[in-house]
């Protein structure tokens, strides 16, 4: 061996790696725990991506569903009109009245008012 080799390695021990109990006890411990960590934020962070995806399909279905209201409305408003009216009436045989006559109740009787 060469002198700056030998001068490296003058306090190595060779094939022995010595830790007190303790120490490989805490170290063991402090790895479970790390994993367990980890473990814990990942399915944190898988939970939260699921519920993200979850979100944005109820906010597509949200949109869709007031487009719908907003056509079925378009729809109503054009049904409804006086003129459409007036022409289901007729298609109905409906006719305009002529001469109305008004029939008064039976309980109400004739009035004081009329001779």
């Amino acid at each position: 061996m060469s002198d700056f080799v030998q001068w490296v390695t003058h306090g190595v021990k060779r094939g022995k790696l010595e830790m007190n109990s303790r120490i490989a006890l805490r170290l063991s411990a402090l790895v479970v725990v790390l994993t367990l960590v980890a473990a814990l934020y990942l399915v944190l962070v898988s939970r939260t991506a699921a519920q993200g995806r979850h979100i944005q399909q109820l906010e597509a279905e949200l949109f869709r569903l007031q487009r719908e209201n907003e056509q079925l409305e378009v729809e109503l408003a054009g049904e409804s009109s006086v003129s459409r009216l007036w022409e289901r009436a007729i298609e109905l045989g409906f006719v305009p009245v002529e001469d109305v006559d008004f029939v008064r109740p039976l309980d109400e009787g004739p009035s004081a008012e009329e001779p």
